[in-house]
């Protein structure tokens, strides 16, 4: 038996028309009823009669479309999933967060235009999660949840700072209006409980935004209604996209506030699994940003 006549009755059976479901397929009328006269010869009954001007579903028929549906749509998965088999050695399955979605990986992108990306979005803990089911291939991030299955390559540092708009630098560091992220971070090895790495020994005097994405922070920053604290690269990118007014500053640091060390960055994948080449290139990119 044929799948291409099962897929013809099929057209037939949702169309309730022989020439739009020729059409449909891609056949002439003539071989559509052909078609399905042989499936009909094939099975021992009838698929279809008259009805008016048109044509009717016989019971059988109808029993024979409801049981193929699901055989149908294996076999587009399948055809489907031959045409897509190709190399795969450029197509990069990656989970991170914004600090790196936003800006480094399209930008990483445009410099290494040979790879193929599908980026999911997880926040620290879940990335490693997601390595171990298979999800995705590799993790990026600066929040590492360490797991003895996982490998954590260097891939560079970055150096988190405050930022703002100028006007700021004539206000005391008690009005500065921070705007700050929503998300938690819930790993139990590490004292970071904040994405902007804020430190905790120096509280901020005035939080007024809270928001999940970083990117609104920047715009927020850039309109002059907040200050941030966030990656010295970050801002280097953000600052060579936007408008010279839209533009942020660093601003110094207050009193008894210690600024952090050089944050590290990790390409996480399984163990023994971390591409040398993605290394080497993830590294170079953020050498090159910095």
């Amino acid at each position: 038996m044929s799948i291409d006549r099962l897929r013809y009755f099929a057209a037939v059976v949702e169309t309730k028309n022989l020439r739009k479901a020729a059409e449909l397929v891609g056949i002439s009328p003539p071989s559509m009823s052909k078609a399905i006269s042989v499936l009909e010869d094939e099975l021992g009954f009838k698929l279809i009669h008259p009805e008016g001007r048109g044509i009717g579903i016989t019971p059988k028929g109808l029993q024979v479309y409801r049981n193929s549906t699901s055989l149908l749509e294996e076999h587009r998965r399948f055809y489907q999933s031959l045409k897509e088999s190709v190399d795969v050695s450029n197509q990069i399955r990656m989970a991170t967060f914004e600090v790196f979605s936003s800006y480094f990986v399209s930008s990483f992108i445009a410099a290494e235009k040979q790879y193929e990306f599908l980026l999911l979005e997880m926040t620290p803990g879940k990335i490693e999660e997601a390595i171990l089911t298979g999800s995705v291939d590799y993790g990026l991030t600066y929040v590492p949840s360490p797991d003895p299955a996982l490998d954590y390559v260097e891939v560079g540092s970055f150096e988190m700072r405050i930022f703002g708009g100028k006007d700021w630098l004539n206000k005391p560091f008690s009005d500065w209006p921070f705007a700050i992220p929503t998300t938690e971070l819930k790993i139990h090895s590490s004292e970071i409980d904040s994405m902007d790495l804020w430190p905790k020994d120096a509280p901020r005097r005035l939080v007024k935004h809270r928001f999940e994405l970083l990117e609104t922070a920047l715009q927020t920053s850039s309109l002059g209604l907040s200050v941030l604290h966030c990656p010295d690269f970050i801002v280097r990118l953000h600052n060579s996209r936007v408008k010279t007014s839209l533009q942020l500053e660093e601003l110094p640091c207050p009193t008894g506030y210690r600024k952090t060390k050089p944050t590290r960055v990790y390409l996480v994948g399984k163990k023994g699994a971390v591409s040398k080449e993605l290394e080497r290139k993830f590294a170079r990119f953020m050498r090159s940003i910095r």
